[in-house]
């Protein structure tokens, strides 16, 4: 026996031993070597006498699994409830029908709530509710839309030369029951007002002339003495269901119901002129949350209180009705999004960066804010902080 370099006893035998299996098969090559050097630096590092302590291994915790979320299947439900309706109501005539009909959809969802995330599952609850009634009572209602209030509830349209596509609004707004349909039409050239006349049940207005942007509007809510007011455009398609949300806001306590249309706005650095004075308008008057919503863009809606307060008269200059009833302590809400600006008709008037409307929509936000500047001063609710001007007085 002798000692190695490392202090360590080895007999000679070991050695030759370990030379041999060295040359031979497998541990020929760098892995029986490199065995040989980690056990060497082992015991280096843990000399006898040492306790070499393991690590113990840390098990991820499994995470608890929560219970499957079901999804509540609203238009199985409506169907359901609609068969049970159909089976032990009478049949509705056809003078009331929709009302009758809806009296006993508003029977049913009197503990259901619906929110603006929601207000999806309300048509599909619908849906599923007229394709049941349908099947028990033998009458096809498969094509209404059921209004979420028992309060009475009128639309307001404004056209002229739209021949194109007022029967196709108009087939959308019969869906529901309403109280009435007013249509305003002024200056047309074609055969808007006879189609108007021949294919709905509307009442109808007509002007030969050109009444200007908006006049319709208030004409047409002097008309109408419905506990709600809903206004849109004869250019412009909207499915009823895009429509439900407005009238329910204005059910559930508020007086003005926007588009909310800043969603479909891009950057502020590419707005346009008219998208920024609308964010002025609503800015200067402490409500930054509405952010371009205004009452020029459709679809919208009234309540009964907002007509009196604001003044039907004031509905000839949208922007400034908007402010008189932010001013006057009405309660203002956008519960909803319906795109208009990609749908818009694009004509001689509104087309380009300056063009006629677009002057027109500025110049009524000019006129909005003069008119609140007089209810509230010059500053409105902005303070002056501590300038003493009566010294320049």
């Amino acid at each position: 026996m002798w000692e190695n370099r490392y202090g360590q006893k080895e007999r000679a035998g070991e050695v030759i031993g370990m030379k041999l299996r060295k040359k031979k098969g497998a541990f020929a090559g760098g892995l029986f070597r490199h065995k040989a050097v980690s056990s060497r630096n082992s015991r280096l590092q843990h000399p006898l006498g040492t306790i070499r302590l393991k690590r113990k291994k840390i098990l991820p915790k499994l995470k608890s699994r929560s219970a499957p979320r079901i999804l509540f299947n609203w238009k199985g439900w409506g169907e359901q409830v609609g068969r049970e309706d159909a089976l032990h109501h009478p049949k509705p005539e056809d003078s009331c029908s929709k009302k009758m009909v809806n009296n006993q959809w508003l029977a049913r969802i009197k503990e259901k709530s619906f929110n603006k995330k929601s207000w999806p599952h309300y048509c599909e609850a619908v849906k599923g509710y007229l394709e049941g009634y349908s099947l028990i009572s033998g009458i096809n209602v498969r094509e209404w839309m059921l209004l979420p209030t028992e309060r009475t509830v009128s639309v307001v349209i404004s056209v002229m030369n739209e021949e194109a596509t007022v029967m196709n609004v108009l087939h959308q707004l019969q869906r529901m029951p309403l109280e009435e349909i007013i249509v305003v039409v002024n200056g047309s050239g074609d055969s808007t007002f006879q189609r108007v006349r021949k294919g709905s049940s509307a009442i109808v207005v007509y002007y030969p002339e050109p009444l200007g942007y908006d006049v319709g509007r208030a004409i047409g809510s002097k008309l109408t003495g419905s506990d709600i007011v809903v206004y849109v455009d004869g250019d412009m398609t909207i499915a009823a269901e895009q429509l439900i949300p407005f009238i329910a806001a204005i059910d559930r306590g508020a007086d003005v119901a926007l588009n909310h249309i800043s969603p479909y706005l891009r950057t502020f650095a590419h707005w346009d002129g008219v998208s920024m004075v609308k964010q002025l308008i609503n800015v200067s008057l402490g409500r930054p949350d509405l952010g371009a919503d205004s009452l020029t863009a459709v679809p919208h809606a009234l309540s009964r209180k907002a007509l009196d307060t604001i003044g039907i008269e004031q509905l000839m200059v949208p922007p400034k009705a908007q402010a008189l009833a932010i001013a006057k302590g009405l309660v203002v809400t956008a519960p909803w999004s319906v795109d208009v600006i990609t749908t818009n008709r694009v004509n001689q008037h509104n087309k380009g960066a300056n063009n006629s409307v677009s002057d027109m929509i500025i110049g009524d936000h000019i006129e909005a804010l003069h008119a609140v500047q007089q209810l509230g001063g010059e500053r409105l609710s902005f303070t002056d902080l501590i300038r003493k001007r009566s010294y320049l007085v």
